[in-house]
Formats: C-alpha cells, structure tokens, sequence
C-alpha cells in the first residue's frame, strides 16, 4: 500500500528486513526523511451514496481534552505536519496539528467518520490507559447538501458498545431521532450551513482492550560502553489493520545503531540522533515483531518515550453510515466520505 517514503529521495536503507552493520543513511545534500509523512496516494474519486471507499487521514497532533458535549460547538482541526527539527521524520508526533487545506469539493456533501486515539504503555507493553474519541463530521459543500438527513447502524452498534461506552449527539441534531432509528437530522429540519463542517455524533470509550497494538522497549547496559536493545510489536484486535506504522525514539547519540535483527525497515537520522522503525501493516498476518540493535553509550531511559505514528480505517466502534438523503424528497445525496484512525498520542514511556 502506498504511505509513507521510507527511502526518501535516493537515499540507501540500512536494516531493510536483515541485520546491517551499523546501516543507515550516508550523508546527502537534502533532507532523506522529507517525504516520510506524506502519503503518496491520489485523492480518490467521491464514493456515492452509502460508500464504503476511505481514504486514510494524516497523524494528528494532540489535542487539549474537553468534555463530550463541551467539544460539539467546536470544530475540528485536521492533516498533518511537515517535519522538523524535534520531529525529523515529519510524523507530526507532539506537535499541534495545523488545519488542511481542503481541496474543492466533488459532491454536494461530504463525511468524516473519525477515531481519535491515545495510548500509554509501560516499557514492558502493559497498557497503562487507553481513549477513543470519536466523530461524525458532516459538511454541505453545495445547496443540495445542506437538507440532509444521515442515517447510522445504531442497533448493530449499540448492542456491540456496552459499559463504558458514551454516545452524543450535537445538540442541534434531533436526539429523540437519533435515540430511535439512528437518524442523524437537525432539529425541525432546519438546513446545515454551507461550506461549515458539523459534528453531528461524538463518542467515548477508555479501556485497555482499545489499544491496537502494544510495543515494548528492553534497553539493556552490557557494561562495556554499549547498550543492547530489544523492541517488540504484538497486536492486540484481531481485526485491526494498521498501516505506515513509524516506531519513533531517541538514541542519546548521533551515532549509528548497530543492527543485530530487524522485522520491517528502520532508518538513523544522524542529525538528531533519531531512529524510526517501520512496518507497512500490522494485522493478523504480520502480529508480531522484533528489533534488536546495539548502541554507544551507558543510560538506558535515553530510548524514551517511544512515540509512534500510523494510519488506519479500523475503528473501534463498529460505526457505519448507511444512508445519506435529502431530508425533503428522500432522494440519496452524492458525497465524498473518509473514515480514518488518528493517533492523538501513542506511546511507550
């Protein structure tokens, strides 16, 4: 699948799936890891009514919390980041995330169904707190989108999201509507405004069982100027596919890691002494994996936190839109739809 650049721009990969001595990047006249959080995919063509087609969204950055109700009126900020110097690889890790610029719209109306995730994990991979907070976003681009009415799989849902589970609507969406067959319409049928993204459903959900993936990290000092590393990726939903997933952590020194053994790809910025180990899926066929390299220096908690990026279309609650029509004469509206997994803050401290 297309993603992320690992190899940058003629630029040679040290470690790419084998043991390398010391592998990495030689030096080069531009930055190599400029095209590693960009996706090189093209803007897909707008699904129609009931559309499945997704497109997956960029890394957010994180975001202050607020309360579910509180957090309607506002609206979101979405995209990515270029990289920088805090983050060479461009992943947009620990930075606010800047808003997108759109392009034209294709359809009469368009819909983002987003998870927004947040996960701690022991060094071990014991997950220490976990939250999904969720969004249907929807936006009338034209006229003919802003009398809509959208329709949702409640039941299904509902019966699958029990304890711990919250759902709200905005409140200018009619709830008693929502409550009783998952429609999503604003109250007295009054049109949405044109042109002004509205999240019309939020939900919340905090639980170990909602992390994807775990890593750990076992730094090891073997007391001769060296440490020995040990990394390891295992998923935790089965149905989860995760995508372009970077491994991100410091070295506490410019100098290359020695590679021992390597599941994936990795790649060394000698500039800021970062290491990024990726993986181009993780899911049922590719569970699990392994890093392990050695490096210069003495203190083990150098290597953290370990911060990681990815992108994906799993979400954890099994949402789907089943309908889009004109609130008046039921005919479906054309629109582009995106359903996407942001990682808000994904790390092992």
């Amino acid at each position: 699948p297309g993603g992320f650049d690992m190899f940058g721009q003629g630029g040679g990969m040290g470690g790419q799936g084998q043991p390398g001595g010391g592998g990495g990047f030689g030096a080069e006249s531009e930055n190599p890891y400029a095209n590693l959080g960009k996706s090189n995919d093209p803007e897909p063509e707008a699904p129609k009514v009931v559309a499945k087609g997704m497109k997956l969204g960029g890394v957010g950055g994180a975001r202050k919390k607020d309360s579910l109700m509180a957090g309607m009126l506002a609206e979101d900020n979405l995209g990515g980041v270029a990289g920088n110097a805090a983050d060479p690889f461009g992943l947009g890790i620990g930075t606010a995330a800047a808003p997108a610029v759109p392009a034209a719209p294709s359809a009469p109306a368009t819909i983002l169904v987003e998870e927004k995730i947040s996960v701690q994990m022991s060094r071990e991979g014991e997950v220490k707190s976990s939250e999904v907070k969720g969004t249907i976003t929807y936006t009338a681009n034209t006229d003919a989108g802003t009398v809509a009415t959208v329709a949702v799989n409640k039941a299904a849902y509902s019966g699958r999201c029990g304890p711990g589970w919250s759902f709200a609507t905005h409140p200018k969406v009619d709830k008693k509507n929502y409550e009783k067959g998952g429609v999503l319409a604003l109250k007295g049928g009054k049109p949405y405004p044109l042109n002004r993204p509205v999240g019309i459903l939020r939900w919340n959900y905090s639980g170990e069982d909602s992390a994807p993936f775990t890593v750990n990290c076992w730094p090891e000092d073997e007391g001769t100027g060296a440490i020995n590393v040990n990394m390891e990726f295992e998923l935790q939903r089965p149905d989860a596919v995760i995508t372009d997933v970077n491994i991100l952590f410091p070295l506490g020194t410019t100098d290359p890691p020695a590679i021992e053994a390597i599941d994936g790809q990795y790649k060394h910025d000698p500039n800021t002494g970062m290491m990024c180990w990726h993986h181009d899926v993780i899911d049922g066929n590719n569970s699990t994996g392994s890093l392990e390299f050695s490096i210069a220096g003495g203190d083990v908690d150098v290597f953290f936190p370990v911060q990681i990026a990815f992108t994906s279309q799993t979400l954890m609650c099994p949402i789907e839109i089943t309908s889009l029509v004109n609130s008046t004469s039921g005919a479906p509206i054309p629109n582009n739809m995106t359903v996407r997994v942001v990682p808000e803050a994904y790390q092992c401290l």
